[in-house]
């Protein structure tokens, strides 16, 4: 093997042809490594691997070919027999294949001497999943586009024969119960099978079409998972319909497979050559959000262009014309903060002028109050001015009407003593001495006085 930067795998392993189909074994070998097999369009090839997280003595990933088999046609399916051990002596090797002529070859090595296989002739169209017993591998259950499910004893004798509604996608034994068998139909239909009466006795409905694949749960038998259309799918199965459901591939999902460790890990597969054809794991406690397609990114892509484009075009006509009014030449927009001061020993009133921050008495104050709201009175009855016509309030009528914002000019308006809360009536009148504070502080000593 050797590293492939280029395809950012981790390893690679050199092959004389296509690969069409790639199984490791899911059983004890006796020995420290995992046994995989590939095949291609006429060859077999079982070899091992032994990975760091696997094995504390090895330092990276290490791959050892044992024997290649002479296939003689396209391989489409492989499974694993339990009875392969390889620390037997002699080691025995046992697999079994679906082929592109319609027929199961199951092959049985010493890696040795004794090479030889069986074939299994009864399904009339292609077989599209096969699987062999998991306690004792004595028989083998397959399921094809003929509309069957078909139980092989190892001699090629047919010990059971059901009838589909549509091909059998997939086909797995119960992990604890010998006689208890899935198979998933390409219309969305999974049934449980008894093989000791040969009838079914349960069913589930994914309600949408083509499911692809199914996979029975080892580490939980009461969950099933599946993919259909774009979606994986999770059953529990003293439910009829599925219990969780998510899109996944944008291209239509091709396979789904549950972890052998962990009951909330499950991977899926697009199919090969589309868009989203990758392999992907899932968590069901926490299941990943699809990615938006290619041609939704483009037009989020573009909108954001557009409307940022449509921003600093409207941001420079306005600065444009903030350039073209007289006397703006000279502002400027400052945000200030005022200090928070804590109270201990009572309430302290503190009023923030432009250069210094004086705090006062309760009883000082309000005396100022009555002084400063019978001086404004007296103004305002002499000479009424009202907002517009201020020339101190009229030039941020002017800020607003042409854009710019409204934050900025009431902070602007506070900085300089004004009370940013009349550009909302330009037709009041405005205290004549222009200070906010003050004019706050004169509508209420107004109101004390009239009272």
């Amino acid at each position: 093997m050797k590293q492939d930067s280029v395809r950012s795998a981790a390893y690679t392993v050199d092959c004389e042809d296509y690969v069409h189909v790639v199984e490791f074994s899911p059983f004890d070998s006796g020995e420290a490594c995992s046994l995989i097999a590939y095949g291609g369009n006429n060859y077999v090839v079982v070899g091992t691997c032994r990975f760091p997280e696997e094995d504390a003595e090895v330092e990276r990933i290490q791959y050892k070919m044992l024997r290649t088999f002479h296939h003689g046609v396209r391989v489409d399916a492989i499974a694993w027999s339990p009875e392969t051990r390889l620390n037997s002596l002699p080691p025995q090797i046992r697999f079994c294949t679906a082929a592109a002529d319609r027929k199961l070859r199951l092959f049985t090595s010493d890696l040795q001497e004794k090479n030889e296989y069986k074939i299994f002739d009864g399904h009339s169209d292609y077989i599209n999943d096969l699987v062999f017993a998991p306690k004792e591998g004595q028989v083998i259950a397959s399921v094809g586009d003929d509309h069957t499910c078909r139980v092989w004893d190892l001699e090629g004798n047919q010990k059971a024969y059901f009838v589909l509604r549509s091909p059998g996608v997939s086909v797995c034994w119960h992990p604890e119960e010998a006689f208890k068998l899935m198979v998933a139909e390409k219309n969305g239909t999974i049934r449980f099978y008894d093989l000791t009466t040969q009838q079914a006795i349960l069913s589930l409905e994914s309600g949408q079409m083509p499911l692809m694949s199914a996979d029975w749960c080892l580490k939980n038998t009461f969950r099933i998972g599946a993919v259909a259309g774009n979606d994986w799918l999770i059953w529990d199965i003293r439910s009829r319909y599925p219990q969780d459901k998510r899109p996944v591939h944008a291209d239509r999902a091709k396979l789904f497979r549950w972890s052998r460790v962990n009951e909330n890990l499950f991977a899926t597969t697009g199919y090969p050559g589309k868009m989203s054809s990758q392999l992907l794991v899932h968590h069901s406690g926490h299941p990943q959000v699809p990615a938006i397609q290619q041609k939704r990114t483009v037009a989020f892509l573009n909108q954001f262009v557009v409307h940022t484009v449509q921003f600093l075009n409207r941001f420079s006509t306005v600065c444009e014309e903030l350039s073209s009014i007289p006397g703006l030449e000279d502002v400027k927009f400052e945000v200030s903060s005022g200090n928070v001061n804590s109270v201990t020993n009572g309430p302290v009133l503190q009023a923030t002028t432009e250069q210094q921050s004086t705090s006062v008495s309760p009883q000082s104050e309000q005396n100022s109050i009555h002084e400063t709201g019978l001086q404004k009175t007296e103004a305002a009855e002499e000479n009424v001015i009202t907002v517009a016509k201020d020339p101190r309030y009229a030039r941020y009528l002017k800020m607003v009407q042409v854009g710019v914002p409204v934050m900025a000019i009431r902070n602007k308006m506070i900085s300089e003593g004004l009370d940013p809360d009349l550009l909302e009536t330009p037709n009041a009148a405005v205290p004549a001495w222009g200070d906010d504070v003050n004019a706050e502080e004169s509508s209420d000593s107004e109101s004390s006085f009239s009272d």
